[in-house]
């Protein structure tokens, strides 16, 4: 890299002093004045027009894409993203769906996040759909998604908000219309408990249904929604790590980013149980 500038500053050193050695007699007050008047024109007036002219052109349709505009007419769909430390969870009021970082949108949609914290400041970006807004303790700040075409995507905080910002990312999942209809309708049932998981189900809510919710067993809301954690690919588990820990290793020794003060009931679950409840968990597919 140093030699390739060097090389650069050599090269315009090299045609500045040639330039100065062959520059052109000096012209008279006629001439002078019809130069000045092209740089005028054309530098002053006609470069400029064409440059606004062409950011004009490609910045109006993409503003009116992503901008929420007083006459719009397009119904958007409204999301609450709450920021937490560190962790993100996602609210659909129309729906009454709570999901944990993980973000479900329909395509070709317009998509309102509104941007929530009680803690320190945030930032939500999902930087293959555009821009970023602060995430701002007593304040609700909003931006417009739209994603053109299904897949998966990431998303994180991007402003610094403590020792687990770099691992406070969430996954991003862009539906067919139909098949968010189907995710709609799917995050309406309770999960699916399996009779050999029943008693897991159990201990679960007892010992962690205060802090975390999974569907049709428990409300919790301190923690992330775990209903599908088994699904998710951008998880606190799996971030920076060569080889994903398993939910139970995980549970077993938080890691010390996301657990400042691991939770005390951890404590009073014998180790059985613990790995009963870990299996379940690694059953909740989206």
């Amino acid at each position: 890299m140093f030699a390739f500038f060097t090389l650069v500053l050599i090269l315009v050193t090299g045609l500045w002093l040639y330039a100065m050695k062959r520059r052109a007699p000096e012209p008279d007050e006629q001439q002078a004045t019809r130069l000045t008047n092209r740089w005028i024109i054309g530098g002053g007036i006609i470069l400029p027009l064409l440059s606004i002219t062409v950011l004009l052109a490609a910045g109006i349709p993409a503003g009116q894409y992503i901008l929420t505009l007083p006459d719009d007419k397009r119904d958007p769909l409204r999301i609450d993203a709450h920021a937490h430390r560190w962790w993100w969870g996602f609210y659909y009021p129309e729906s009454d769906i709570t999901t944990g970082n993980r973000l479900v949108i329909p395509v070709d949609t317009p998509i309102d996040v509104y941007g929530h914290t009680n803690n320190v400041i945030h930032a939500f970006w999902v930087p293959r759909l555009g821009g970023k807004i602060d995430v701002v303790p007593g304040r609700v700040n909003k931006i417009r998604l739209r994603a053109s075409k299904t897949g998966t995507l990431r998303g994180q905080c991007a402003e610094f908000c403590g020792t687990g910002h770099a691992h406070m990312v969430f996954e991003v999942e862009v539906l067919s219309q139909q098949a968010f209809k189907h995710w709609q309708e799917r995050q309406q049932l309770p999960v699916k408990i399996q009779p050999q998981h029943t008693q897991a189900a159990e201990a679960f809510q007892t010992y962690c249904g205060d802090c975390h919710r999974v569907r049709g067993v428990s409300d919790g809301a301190n923690g992330p929604d775990l209903s599908d954690i088994a699904g998710r690919r951008l998880s606190h588990m799996q971030s920076r790590q060569k080889k994903p820990l398993s939910i139970a290793q995980w549970l077993e020794k938080p890691h010390p980013r996301f657990a400042t003060e691991p939770s005390p009931i951890l404590a009073e679950i014998n180790p059985q149980t613990l790995e009963r409840i870990a299996t379940w968990l690694e059953t909740l597919e989206p």
